[in-house]
């Protein structure tokens, strides 16, 4: 299994290696990166997939997987996602992650995480200074059908993207 965090700290549940320590005082991982790598590791045990990072907001970790690794991640009929609710006492949800993040991808990563509510694109929008930021563009008559309120979606968003996300409605 490949994680943010090296082999021996995944299957060490006490201390973090001095690599990864750094890792977590730079903010390159986060507490929930080493806790929900730990608990997938704990689950799967050592099988080819690749968990990139895990967003919190509100009720709510969104889990982020290598390319094709969502099926194995969540198991057998739910199998492994009951078991990290259980266990994080959270909803979760998993989506594939990227390495880059362009405009297709970025369309992927927002339609897999408001399904079953469909998008209509998206935008960039340069703000003065060079900044980017990104508007989601969801069709009216689907607001009702996205999974989460727009606020959440927007802030986890944000995070993954490390840029601001506003969701609109056309």
């Amino acid at each position: 299994m490949k994680a943010p965090i090296c082999e021996v700290c995944l299957k060490n549940d006490g201390l973090l290696c001095p690599a990864d320590e750094k890792k977590l005082q730079e903010g390159i991982i986060s507490e929930l990166d080493v806790k929900v790598a730990r608990l997938l590791y704990r689950l799967l045990g050592d099988v080819d997939i690749e968990f990139k990072k895990a967003v919190e907001a509100g009720d709510l970790i969104v889990l982020i997987v290598g390319r094709g690794d969502v099926p194995t991640v969540i198991g057998k009929g739910g199998k492994n996602i009951k078991a990290l609710v259980k266990e994080l006492g959270k909803r979760v949800r998993v989506i594939e992650g990227f390495d880059t993040w362009g405009p297709g991808e970025l369309k992927k990563l927002a339609a897999d995480l408001f399904y079953p509510a469909s998008i209509f694109g998206i935008n960039v929008v340069y703000r003065p200074g060079g900044e980017k930021a990104y508007k989601v563009l969801v069709p009216f008559r689907e607001r009702k059908k996205l999974p989460e309120k727009p606020e959440l979606l927007e802030n986890v968003l944000s995070q993954i993207l490390g840029r601001e996300v506003k969701i609109a409605f056309v």
